[in-house]
């Protein structure tokens, strides 16, 4: 396999893993401890906020702390996973 082959493999590979990731934290809510849609349909069923924790409740979204870190947590998994394609796909001396 040349080297062209396994730098496009690779970049496809990272381009997956980090777009899978993000779609996966996105779907999962991971940016947000308590997310605008939430607030809504707590105020839609009645109620005024939502409750966090016993006796805590918001009334307004709260964003979680790593949710600037999350493109960064993105691009490594995606970074790690074409590097490790394009390590895994070179040709091994024999012996």
């Amino acid at each position: 396999m040349n080297i062209r082959t396994r730098l496009i493999a690779a970049v496809v590979v990272a381009l997956i893993v980090g777009f899978g990731f993000m779609a996966y934290d996105k779907y999962a809510d991971a940016e947000w401890v308590v997310s605008p849609q939430k607030i809504e349909q707590a105020r839609n069923s009645g109620q005024t906020a939502v409750e966090t924790r016993p006796g805590t409740v918001a009334v307004r979204a709260i964003r979680s702390e790593v949710a600037d870190l999350l493109p960064y947590k993105w691009a490594a998994y995606g970074f790690a996973a074409g590097l490790l394609v394009l390590f895994s796909t070179r040709q091994r001396k024999t012996a």
